[in-house]
């Protein structure tokens, strides 16, 4: 049942494992941290459909007046996301070209279905798709039914394999949004990992009916929205806090190897006055040996097949 606990139990859904006592992991070549970098590309609904289930804030509550509360149109939160498809995005891409990073693109069914061009440029430099839900505003939400959570999955899914050419492997929720059998029904779906729940710095298996699923989580305190329009650090902050997070996942990798999942969204980091601390951070990373930089599915395989 939702919220029973009892001692040594976080969810249903996995066990709980402390990192102290796991056997030691190790990543290829020896490396001490896997790097996963994420780009979120997502359309932003300017106005809600009228079909849409529930309308919801993207943080996960009632919508109020800046979400447009059914009155008006969201325009500036349109402009703000369709700027980084139509500008940030490029600006990210080079950044982590840069390094030799491919991305792990997490792509939602509004943008893969209306952008092609987008699609192909992370084809291009090999990155991984990843289902990222609808849109950006409509989220996975408590208030749906098992067959509207099954089918916004099931859609999100086909919209990416058809645009993409590729079915996807893994999955990144929307504002990280989930009702209690949403990873059930990832795992019925085929989704191999989710992105949704960062409470810690390795992969684990979670427990599903049918099919297979890990947990992939992201670093949410170095995630840019969080670190810029939620914890309002100074611009500055923002590289300096990737490089103390990777150094100390850096130092504890030596004993069992780490991971970092930077999530990151082009309309946030894309900007001009943003985009050089991503890359004094990334710069920073690349100046260590023993860093696996790869691919959301790649870290995924690598850990199955070391820890059974």
């Amino acid at each position: 049942m939702p919220g029973m606990r009892k001692p040594g139990m976080d969810q249903e859904h996995y066990d709980w494992s402390p990192i102290s006592t796991r056997p030691p992991l190790k990543w290829p070549q020896g490396a001490r941290v896997a790097l996963c970098v994420i780009v979120n590309l997502e359309h932003w609904d300017w106005q809600m459909p009228a079909d849409a289930p529930t309308t919801v804030s993207p943080m996960g509550g009632q919508p109020g007046l800046w979400t447009g509360g059914g009155r008006f149109p969201d325009i500036g939160g349109f402009g703000n996301h369709e700027y980084g498809n139509r500008v940030g995005v490029f600006r990210v891409l080079r950044v982590l070209d840069q390094y030799g990073i491919k991305p792990t693109v997490a792509m939602d069914k509004a943008v893969a279905e209306n952008y092609p061009f987008l699609v192909e440029e992370c084809r291009k430099r090999g990155g991984e798709f990843i289902a990222h839900g609808i849109s950006a505003r409509r989220i996975i939400h408590a208030g749906m039914s098992a067959e509207e959570e099954r089918r916004y999955i099931h859609e999100s899914v086909e919209a990416l394999a058809k645009a993409t050419g590729r079915r996807p492997v893994g999955w990144s929720g929307p504002d990280f949004q989930e009702s209690m059998r949403t990873p059930g029904l990832l795992g019925a779906e085929g989704i191999r990992y989710v992105c949704d729940w960062g409470n810690d710095e390795q992969p684990y298996r979670m427990k599903v009916k049918e099919g297979e699923l890990f947990s992939l989580g992201v670093n949410l305190h170095v995630d840019d929205v969080y670190t810029h329009l939620l914890g309002r650090r100074l611009i500055n902050e923002y590289s300096r806090i990737i490089q103390d997070e990777f150094d100390g996942l850096y130092a504890d990798g030596a004993k069992s190897g780490r991971m970092l999942v930077l999530n990151l969204h082009p309309w946030v980091i894309g900007q001009p006055w943003r985009i050089k601390y991503l890359d004094q951070a990334l710069g920073h990373i690349n100046s260590y040996g023993g860093v696996w930089k790869a691919t959301g599915g790649e870290i995924i395989e690598w850990y199955k097949s070391q820890v059974k």
